[in-house]
């Protein structure tokens, strides 16, 4: 019988996603088939206990993970429909620590199931090329690119790609504010880099955009104030290494003022149409712009570009290298369309992990 391919999936973390992270790594642990994986579920936040980066509370979370000190407080309200998988996550988490220090079985590849700050801006990958482990997903100039979404409309525009006009701000002074109003209302404000929509929000009023500043700056120093392309949102995942393949479009239809943290998570707060109805020719202009999107920031294994189409209009608002992956998340819909059941997705993603570790002579 082979040896089991041993898989640790990196999960929880330090950002403002921590939960969310840890219902994808919960669904991931129980859907990559176990006749080929054994898998262990590794927290990064016990790595970071003297992080000056992160709140003295994140700082305790992180020492009462490396004593045993069991699960950890939610940041936010359990999204609905995910609160038995965060919980089986949280039993079942390993401090990271453990397999810097080389305890145990070694690992064959690592699985990064973290979303936003620490876990898809590079950061991690980083450690992980250091350390000589295979991983999957995207490296670290595309993983900090796609992350820093200034950063990443820079590289899209100068590859083509529509993206909504937009300024990045660092406070609420006068000047601030004077350049935040230049873009227009209605405007949508959101940290540079962070994910999932915490500390996103639409700005109709400009008695608002302030406060809607300080909002996003609670979870970067640096804020983005983009002109609100109305119309409708699409998400296009495309997966694979050399030869990517863009998935079958998703248009997202939300109940609530825009797809933020509670539309994501929440269940029955937006319908995913997946595949969208919307023309054929639109489908296959998302395919493409999330194709070029993929390559020009230089993604691996997986992305998901968000667009909204508006009339002639179709822009791409950002580009996601570690997309939701619980089995009824954006990019795993998308891929059953197209025939790839999760299992076999997971299995897909490793595989490539393992083949680009080869490359590297790993």
């Amino acid at each position: 019988m082979a040896k089991k391919i041993r898989v640790g999936i990196l999960t929880g973390g330090a950002s403002a996603e921590r939960d969310i992270s840890l219902a994808t790594g919960a669904q991931i642990a129980a859907s990559l088939p176990a006749d080929a994986y054994e898998t262990v579920l590794l927290d990064p936040l016990a790595l970071m206990s003297r992080n000056p980066a992160l709140s003295a509370e994140r700082r305790e979370q992180a020492r009462a993970l490396l004593a045993g000190g069991g699960r950890l407080e939610p940041a936010h309200e359990l999204p609905k429909g995910l609160e038995a998988q965060i919980e089986s996550a949280s039993r079942a988490l390993v401090p990271a620590t453990r397999v810097i220090a080389n305890e145990g079985e070694p690992l064959d590849v690592v699985l990064i199931a973290l979303h936003g700050t620490w876990g898809e801006d590079g950061r991690i990958q980083g450690l992980l090329d250091t350390l000589g482990l295979p991983y999957t997903g995207s490296g670290v100039l595309a993983s900090a690119l796609a992350m820093d979404k200034a950063m990443a409309k820079t590289v899209l525009a100068a590859n083509g790609i529509d993206v909504p006009k937009g300024v990045v701000v660092t406070g609420t002074a006068p000047a601030d504010l004077a350049q935040a109003r230049s873009v227009g209302l209605p405007a949508f404000v959101k940290p540079v880099a962070s994910g999932s929509s915490v500390g996103a929000s639409i700005v109709t009023l400009e008695r608002d955009l302030a406060r809607a500043i300080t909002e996003a700056l609670r979870y970067d120093a640096r804020v983005l104030v983009e002109e609100r392309i109305g119309g409708r949102e699409l998400t296009v995942a495309v997966i694979g290494n050399d030869e990517p393949q863009a998935l079958p479009v998703i248009e997202i239809v939300t109940k609530r003022p825009f797809f933020d943290y509670s539309a994501k998570y929440d269940a029955g707060e937006s319908d995913e149409i997946c595949p969208a109805d919307i023309p054929a020719e639109i489908a296959a202009r998302a395919q493409q712009i999330a194709l070029r999107a993929h390559v020009a920031l230089g993604c691996r294994g997986m992305s998901r570009t968000d667009l909204m189409w508006s009339g002639d209009r179709l822009a791409a608002l950002e580009v996601n290298t570690i997309p939701g992956m619980t089995a009824n998340s954006l990019l795993p819909k998308a891929a059953r369309a197209a025939g790839i059941p999760f299992g076999e997705l997971l299995h897909r993603l490793v595989q490539w992990a393992l083949e680009d570790a080869r490359r590297r002579g790993h």
